[in-house]
């Protein structure tokens, strides 16, 4: 491995480090201690966003349990470059936000549809006027519940002509973008943020070592997905989980675990489906994405333990490899012990996975011989094949990986374990 490598793989590690993560929050404690400020929690709401329908109904709660003070903002446009495929994803979320509201008891329609824009706008800027009024959320749950039944008339009757500037929409969307993130339905706090219902029980733990709360966490309900596997209906057995994933995703590092101990446990069959990273197919990954995606990789992987750190990026050629390898040895059924082994070298144990010597060493950790590598498919083989299982993907409605199919179910996202678990009960 070069000397850049290597050094970029212990400035990563010390980036998502616990060190430096607690250095960073004692900084910011002490910045607000000097300052004299209270706890705040600045919450950026969109009114068609499915995720925001669900956080303005817990957000009071969250204020009452803890010494924080709740500062909603509204914001209508996103940056769009984030967003790589904007339509499917606007249609998964809301898919997504009713599997959450049936999860934690909260409403939101299964019927819901994307909601009229004219009346979209009309709700974001009555809530922008209200957004120092302490009726705040109450209001904004009761418009965004007429929106997402469609109900015009309602939505009219509630959002009083508001002759507000444009630019509170504005320089709210500014802040969110220089903070260092770009959706909404989203806390940030004291210089990290926490989007949609995933990510308060980070939140609430955060609170509750500063003893600002009841040392309770409300919101870890998708994080108990393993109990019960053993007891799970053996008929779940033979069954087959599609797992869509690239090797250059951390997201799909964890969620290729986290299968792979799913299928362990309950005898379920994993599919491995690999695609070509979105970025070696011409699309781009903003950079506030990118460092954003980096450290929450990290907190979600030290909450289930999962080394994450000693990262080699092995977009180009250790991509290319590990695909020319994973699909040889699919052939075998070797790919699942190959690409954990790969995904945990190049996310947490600093090893170039675009050499001989780190490829070597990833295959004796999955328990294979090194002289697998002089049988890698040529590349007019396994990429016709990669391309293949992203057009499986798009037609199964995801646009990213990881993407899991079980049965007609289609879950985006590492952090849907528990959904999946939940499809095959009710299968």
């Amino acid at each position: 491995m070069t000397l850049a490598n290597t050094l970029k793989s212990y400035g990563a590690a010390w980036l998502t480090s616990d060190t430096q993560l607690q250095f960073r929050r004692t900084r910011f404690e002490l910045m607000r201690r000097i300052a004299r400020k209270p706890h705040e929690l600045v919450y950026f709401h969109r009114t068609d966003d499915p995720y925001s329908q669900l956080m303005v109904q817990v957000l009071p709660d969250l204020a009452a349990r803890f010494d924080v003070r709740v500062r909603p903002l509204v914001v209508e446009r996103l940056p769009a470059n984030m967003y790589p495929d904007p339509q499917r994803f606007e249609a998964y979320s809301i898919l997504d936000a009713t599997r959450l509201a049936r999860l934690y008891g909260l409403g939101f329609p299964s019927s819901a549809t994307v909601p009229d824009r004219l009346a979209v706008g009309m709700a974001n800027r009555h809530l922008a006027k209200l957004q120092d009024d302490p009726s705040f959320f109450s209001v904004a749950e009761e418009v965004g519940a007429a929106l997402w039944q469609q109900d015009i008339k309602s939505v009219r009757s509630l959002c009083v002509a508001a002759d507000i500037d444009e630019k509170i929409l504005e320089d709210n969307e500014r802040l969110l973008r220089s903070l260092g993130h770009y959706a909404s339905g989203n806390i940030y706090y004291a210089g990290e943020f926490y989007p949609g219902l995933d990510r308060l029980d980070h939140l609430e733990r955060r609170l509750n070592r500063l003893s600002l709360g009841d040392s309770e966490v409300h919101f870890e309900l998708t994080r108990l997905w393993r109990y019960g596997l053993e007891s799970m209906d053996r008929s779940v057995s033979g069954r087959t989980l599609e797992l869509y994933f690239s090797v250059r995703s951390p997201y799909s590092y964890l969620g290729l675990h986290h299968a792979a101990e799913l299928a362990a446990t309950t005898g379920l069959r994993l599919k491995l489906k690999p695609v070509m990273p979105m970025v070696m197919r011409g699309l781009k990954v903003p950079p506030a994405k990118a460092r954003y995606i980096l450290h929450d990789t990290a907190r979600e992987a030290r909450a289930d333990n999962i080394p994450f750190g000693r990262v080699v990026d092995p977009l180009g050629l250790a991509t290319k490899r590990a695909m020319a390898l994973g699909f040889r040895l699919a052939e075998d059924g070797d790919d699942l012990a190959f690409f954990k082994a790969f995904t945990r070298g190049v996310f947490a144990e600093g090893i170039d996975g675009a050499t001989d010597h780190g490829l070597a060493l990833i295959l004796e950790r999955a328990g294979l011989s090194p002289s697998k590598l002089s049988g890698a498919m040529p590349a007019d083989v396994w990429g016709p094949l990669a391309e293949k299982n992203r057009q499986m993907m798009l037609m199964s409605g995801s646009w990213g990986v990881p993407t899991f199919r079980i049965g007609t179910e289609t879950l985006w996202g590492q952090d849907r374990m528990w959904a999946i678990v939940e499809a095959l009960k009710q299968h």
